[in-house]
């Protein structure tokens, strides 16, 4: 009998070093599972912090570049007020001359009917010449709006949405 308890007795030794090896193997599992979290998160919050940076960077560009547009608006806004202040001048001076012009006497003897004729359609036209300027000032106006409209938003769209992306891509919309 003392051969069937050396059978168990290595049985039992056996199964205790494997019992033990096996929980060394997961202790061991356990430590490099613990190092790997570690240098995942640490990887993590570095491409994490890396990227908030570029964001940070990003914005900051995009502000500025926002401000610069609103700023050169402000100007092309002041030029084209300028320029159409200066248009309106121009036609109060046209319609002031042709005031002028429809007030002065005629020099011409009386009696002339075809003189008289030319002299009431040269009234006419410089009439129609006024009111033709008044509408064309008003459509050179509306159109020198929408161009700095248009001009306006092209620049915003440029320079504030698309800022912050490599110089290769600015002109090339993302698929998101």
């Amino acid at each position: 009998m003392t051969g069937q308890y050396r059978l168990i007795a290595i049985a039992v030794l056996i199964c205790a070093a494997i019992y033990g090896v096996k929980r060394w193997e997961g202790s061991l599992i356990a430590r490099g599972d613990a190092q790997g979290a570690a240098r995942v998160q640490t990887d993590w919050d570095a491409q994490e912090n890396a990227r908030n940076a570029a964001t940070a960077r990003d914005n900051a560009t995009k502000f500025r570049n926002a401000e610069r547009v609103a700023h050169e608006d402000a100007q092309r806004e002041a030029k084209r007020l300028a320029r159409d202040a200066a248009a309106a001048d121009a036609v109060r001076g046209l319609r002031g001359e042709i005031a002028r012009l429809n007030k002065r006497t005629d020099p011409y003897p009386a009696g002339d009917a075809g003189l008289v004729a030319c002299t009431r359609e040269a009234a006419a036209a410089r009439e129609l010449l006024g009111e033709s300027s008044v509408a064309y000032q008003g459509l050179a106006a509306e159109a020198d709006g929408l161009r700095d409209q248009v001009t306006g938003l092209q620049d915003f769209a440029l320079n504030v949405c698309r800022a912050g992306r490599p110089a290769g891509l600015q002109g090339v919309a993302l698929g998101r």
